[in-house]
């Protein structure tokens, strides 16, 4: 019976993008939450990206590594800690303004994660969770609006439509038309 779901699984056409092919654990995802929270503050405070790694400490334990700024368009990861084996890339997209789409990651946000072999999460100014899954090259929104904190000047469809989640060459097509 198993055999046979699975093989109707593979044949059976789906939805584009139901789930990430790897899907982060929940223990993760919620770990992921709360170390984003207060930095999602600073970062619309300062109006500048932040950014870090989630990994696991020499004895095995999940882990981050400091959160660093960076600049209104970017940020640069600290050096890894001896013995600390990276998961992913964090980073936030900073404090809302109308004239940058900062509600979904970014082809460059992608590209960085595959180079370094990591997979990425990305914390918006509307307070999205989005997922980078950089083998597939696919992202997911694990959270909608508000699920992190969300910038006080935030006004929803500035960036259009989100949906939830992009191919490579999706978002590199959406880049085009903002």
């Amino acid at each position: 019976m198993i055999r046979v779901l699975t093989v109707l699984t593979v044949l059976l056409p789906g939805p584009a993008l139901a789930e990430p092919v790897h899907t982060p654990p929940d223990f993760q995802v919620a770990s992921v939450k709360e170390r984003f929270a207060p930095i999602q503050h600073l970062s619309f405070a300062a109006g500048l990206e932040y950014c870090g790694y989630l990994g696991t400490d020499p004895s095995g334990h999940l882990a981050f590594t400091e959160m660093v700024r960076g600049d209104r368009n970017g940020c640069t990861p600290p050096d890894l800690p001896d013995g600390f084996t990276p998961i992913a890339s964090m980073h936030t997209h900073g404090a809302y303004d109308a004239t940058v789409p900062a509600e979904f990651p970014t082809v460059l946000d992608m590209e960085a994660d595959r180079n370094e072999g990591v997979n990425g999460y990305v914390a918006t100014p509307g307070g999205r969770l989005w997922y980078i899954d950089s083998e597939a090259m696919e992202t997911y929104q694990l959270c909608g609006l508000g699920c992190l904190p969300q910038d006080p000047g935030f006004h929803a469809g500035d960036d259009g439509v989100i949906a939830q989640s992009y191919t490579y060459q999706e978002l590199e097509a959406l880049e085009f038309t903002h």
